[in-house]
């Protein structure tokens, strides 16, 4: 089994990785989106003019997350 600070240490990597996937490649995220969507839905996929910029804060929430994972492991 795996110790809470391992735990903490894993979802601080994946939140980073994540963190940056959104920043770097938002039109590539909505372009898989909206596959998605058309495949397994079955429904259009529309994104706004300013969906670009959502994704991109959504990555910034995320590498926020990861920093505050990442000082608690440190405190563990």
């Amino acid at each position: 089994m795996r110790t809470k600070t391992t735990l903490l240490r894993i979802g601080t990597l994946g939140a980073m990785l994540v963190g940056v996937v959104h920043l770097l490649v938002p039109d590539r995220l909505l372009a898989i989106a909206g596959w998605g969507y058309d495949r397994l839905l079955a429904v259009d996929f529309d994104p706004r003019d300013d969906a670009t910029t959502r994704v991109r804060l959504v990555g910034v929430l995320f590498l926020l997350a990861g920093a505050v994972l990442a000082r608690v492991a440190a405190s563990q």
